[in-house]
């Protein structure tokens, strides 16, 4: 039984390659000739997908009540709802600034309370 040497003395061969001759292999067994791909037929198949209108969609088992759908709150992902969140959300920084500003009067005056402590 032979084993692959762990290493190899510096021969003039290859004492120039980083790898030595022992260690290089040959993978064309194993490489495809050519690189794998999208082939001009499959993408022509890609370009022409079917309408939307030519898709047949499942009838409602229920009847649908359009004036309740039209009543119902707009969803978080519609325009009507992205309005209101924002708004929401620039509700929330005023509240934040009053508070900022809170606590900005909060410390000034703690800040003369000290001051008049250390002056008596």
């Amino acid at each position: 039984m032979t084993t692959a040497p762990t290493s190899v003395a510096a021969a003039p061969s290859n004492a120039n390659s980083y790898f030595s001759e022992v260690h290089k292999t040959q993978s064309t067994a194993t490489t495809p000739i050519s690189t794998p791909g999208l082939k001009a037929e499959e993408f022509e198949n890609n370009t022409r997908r079917p309408t939307v209108l030519s898709n047949d969609f499942p009838k409602p088992n229920d009847d649908v009540d359009v004036e309740a759908m039209l009543d119902r709150q707009p969803g978080r992902w519609t325009i009507k709802g992205q309005m209101e969140a924002n708004q929401r959300r620039q509700q929330k920084t005023l509240s934040e600034e009053e508070a900022k500003a809170q606590r900005q009067r909060d410390f000034e005056k703690a800040k003369e309370e000290l001051r008049a402590s250390f002056r008596i």
